[in-house]
């Protein structure tokens, strides 16, 4: 005991601790001040921590900006800090200034605060692996993920809405899954699916995507493909065979009448029917190169309009719950 008590007493072994351990750690003070990082934060950003030790956090690693473009914080520690939302082990991506591909990492936050409750400052723990060691079942290592950004990248240079949107699909689906308490597997496969959802898009000519007028039967027809043709692609990819069925449902209407078979019901995987509210909410609050954005009311409305024939209405229900949180 007096061994253990002598190796985990006075700073230097906190610090000693710290430098220790596996996970990326960031620690900032109250205005944002970075204070410390250790060498597995030195690794994954692949820099020397003098280089942004007592620079504040967003200058220092997200240029200045708060916010992504398709919206929500850039960097979950910055969350944190500003409004006192904690993350335990949640799955989010991560992209600063020196990792340019995004990582889809496990983040951990926690505000650092005196026995009064004053607030001192923030931490946060990345890692690849659950709690329990265990690597992830999603994502894959962070290069097979970036080959699935690749894709959708692709997609993005074709139509430009695209990128944006399954960027915020996927944090819906997310959102809503979490909200329903899905266990964490089906949380991190309701990103996921958001993210690859629309790569069958790819097999689509740029002037059926960026058509400004009406689609002709034909056309209409080629972006109907795009389900079963993202499904096709998902199904060469092993570590994303769980997705391929999700995909290739997404277009499926809760009364029967979507495509490509024609499901009803719950015969329609739970996460295609969570998609599929993510999906069009974000399509009414987006441009698109046909209208302007709806305004947000006009989506509720919509929604609201079509639960029980083309979304599942527990969904809506439960998206729209979560929507108030955020607006």
């Amino acid at each position: 005991m007096k061994e253990m008590a002598a190796l985990i007493s006075g700073p230097e072994a906190a610090e000693l601790i710290l430098e220790s351990i596996p996970r990326p750690v960031i620690m900032v003070s109250k205005d944002s001040t970075i204070l410390y990082i250790n060498k597995s934060m030195e690794k994954f950003l692949n820099i020397n921590r003098t280089v942004i030790l007592g620079k504040p956090l967003l200058q220092a690693l997200y240029k200045g900006q708060a916010y992504k473009r398709q919206g929500g914080y850039r960097s979950p520690l910055m969350e944190t800090l500003l409004t006192g939302r904690e993350f335990s082990n949640q799955l989010m991506e991560i992209k600063t200034i020196y990792n340019v591909a995004p990582r889809l990492l496990q983040v951990t936050t926690f505000l650092i605060k005196e026995d009064n409750g004053k607030i001192r400052g923030a931490c946060a723990l990345l890692s690849s692996h659950t709690p329990d060691g265990r690597a992830m079942n999603f994502p894959a290592p962070s290069e097979q993920f970036e080959t699935i950004y690749a894709f959708a990248e692709a997609i993005g240079a074709r139509d430009g809405y695209t990128m944006g949107h399954s960027e915020k699909v996927a944090e819906y689906s997310r959102l809503i899954a979490e909200k329903m308490e899905l266990d964490a597997k089906t949380v991190d496969l309701a990103y996921l699916s958001g993210v690859v959802h629309d790569i069958g898009k790819i097999g689509i000519s740029e002037e059926v995507l960026n058509k400004k007028g009406p689609l002709s039967s034909e056309e209409y027809k080629q972006i109907m493909g795009h389900s079963q043709m993202g499904a096709s692609i998902l199904s060469h990819i092993s570590w994303l065979n769980d997705l391929v069925p999700i995909i290739e449902a997404h277009h499926e209407r809760y009364d029967g009448t979507g495509y490509p078979l024609g499901l009803k019901g719950e015969e329609i995987p739970l996460l295609s029917r969570i998609l599929a509210v993510a999906d069009a909410f974000d399509a009414m609050t987006s441009d698109r190169s046909y209208r302007k954005a709806y305004p947000l009311e006009k989506a509720i409305e919509e929604l609201k309009h079509n639960s029980g024939t083309q979304f599942d209405p527990a969904i809506v229900k439960v998206f729209l719950e979560m929507l108030k949180e955020y607006v």
